[in-house]
């Protein structure tokens, strides 16, 4: 298939699938980026790698980190990533993480890429960083197109670097359940993708929660996935009594044709993959709402019987006493929904920065042309739109703020304060 012809399938996705089509209708340029597809194309100059890296350009105009347009790794293609994550602190940005980058370390610092400082990078280029604070600012799509970079060594010197691209190595789930002393445990959750994983991790360790007065939450990478994964741990979240008491968010589905199609396909990989009845039963839900609607535009679905069941399926417990959260803006999606109900117990607090800010989109569908591309966007909105949403944007708010400074990759800062928090 032609990258021409894939590109306008996309566009139309975005116009007629996609759940934020009506409110940001106008938003995108599509005609740009076609003619320039069609130039590199007729010249044989684009690759897969540069054709990603377009449709990602094109779909930051709608400004919804829910959507995203993935190169799949094969025999013929290699999915680059330039192997480094860094984070903005006062026009500087530090390298938080290394992964395929061999040639410095965490801490390093970039002053400068392609010549232009980080200050004037922010001032021309603020629709590609997606945020408007600093430390929430997102720098990949920035970097993966610069060809150099600037960077300050540990003796201050400054040094001129080529950027290069690396084969990009897959990340690992992680959930964990660790004592850091007696009378606390941590627990860790990349993610709430598996759900028959994290269920049966805190059914393993159903005694040690019980057991422990004090019990730390680590959601900061938290980038989502099945609710349900954490319907098991809202036991120990609330006290005897507790129950969440805000209303179920109403959500609009798209019910076009295409994301019927893509549900029912979903929802197929969903059964083969979990026994866990309540998703089950929510999956088989919204297949027989999406068969019903098929074509009818925007629909709420009803699932407040769902909701109602996950938030108060549970009787709380008055052990542990207190429950920290440890949050931060890469936290998203089902992260998102676990801080957001979380913080209604009287003995949660949450602490670092907020979260994402981007379910007023969600109910992810995907795409894929040839094994080699898949478009991935969210299918419903919340029926409270965007302008007036509280979260969008935004994020669900910690108790005790924390700024993010370059101390933090050196010392866990966040989980420091909630052990202060604990002994106080």
């Amino acid at each position: 298939m032609e990258y021409v012809n894939i590109f306008a399938e996309i566009v139309s996705i975005m116009h007629q699938d996609y759940a934020g089509y009506e409110e940001k209708k106008g938003w995108d340029h599509p005609d740009y980026f076609t003619q320039k597809i069609e130039y590199l194309e007729t010249n044989e100059l684009m690759t897969p790698q540069l054709f990603t890296e377009i449709v990602n350009e094109y779909l930051i105009s709608f400004q919804d980190r829910h959507l995203y347009f993935h190169l799949h790794h094969s025999e013929k293609v290699e999915a680059k990533t330039c192997g480094f994550s860094v984070r903005n602190y006062e026009d500087t940005l530090y390298v938080t993480e290394v992964s395929e980058e061999n040639r410095f370390g965490k801490g390093a610092k970039i002053v400068s890429i392609d010549g232009q400082s980080i200050s004037s990078i922010r001032t021309l280029h603020r629709e590609m960083l997606r945020e408007s604070h600093p430390e929430r600012e997102e720098w990949d799509e920035i970097l993966s197109k610069a060809t150099s970079f600037e960077l300050m060594n540990e003796n201050e010197d400054l040094v001129k670097l080529d950027l290069r691209l690396y084969r990009r190595t897959p990340k690992k789930s992680t959930y964990a359940i660790d004592f850091i002393n007696e009378n606390t445990l941590l627990l860790t959750f990349s993610d709430f993708g598996d759900t028959n994983s994290i269920v049966n991790l805190i059914e393993k360790h159903k005694d040690d929660l019980l057991e422990s007065k004090n019990v730390i939450v680590d959601v900061r990478r938290n980038n989502g996935g099945n609710s349900h994964a954490f319907s098991s741990l809202m036991r120990y979240i609330f006290k005897k009594g507790e129950k969440p008491s805000s209303e179920p968010k109403v959500r609009e589905f798209n019910c076009s044709d295409r994301n019927v199609e893509l549900f029912l396909e979903q929802a197929e990989k969903v059964r083969s993959s979990t026994d866990h009845e309540e998703t089950l039963k929510m999956v088989e839900f919204a297949e027989h709402q999406f068969k019903n609607y098929r074509n009818q535009g925007f629909v709420a679905f009803d699932f407040s019987e769902f909701i109602s069941e996950l938030e108060n399926n549970f009787e709380g417990e008055n052990n542990p006493e207190n429950v920290i959260i440890l949050s931060d803006c890469y936290c998203a999606s089902a992260g998102e929904e676990f801080v957001e109900m979380s913080k209604e117990s009287s003995k949660v607090t949450i602490v670092g920065r907020a979260t994402m800010g981007i379910n007023d989109y969600s109910d992810i569908v995907c795409l894929n042309w040839d094994n080699r591309f898949s478009l991935c966007y969210p299918m419903s909105r919340l029926e409270q739109k965007t302008e007036i949403d509280p979260i969008h944007g935004k994020g669900i708010q910690p108790h005790i703020y924390i700024k993010w400074t370059p101390k933090h990759i050196e010392e866990d800062i966040d989980l420091q304060q909630a052990l202060k928090l604990i002994t106080s």
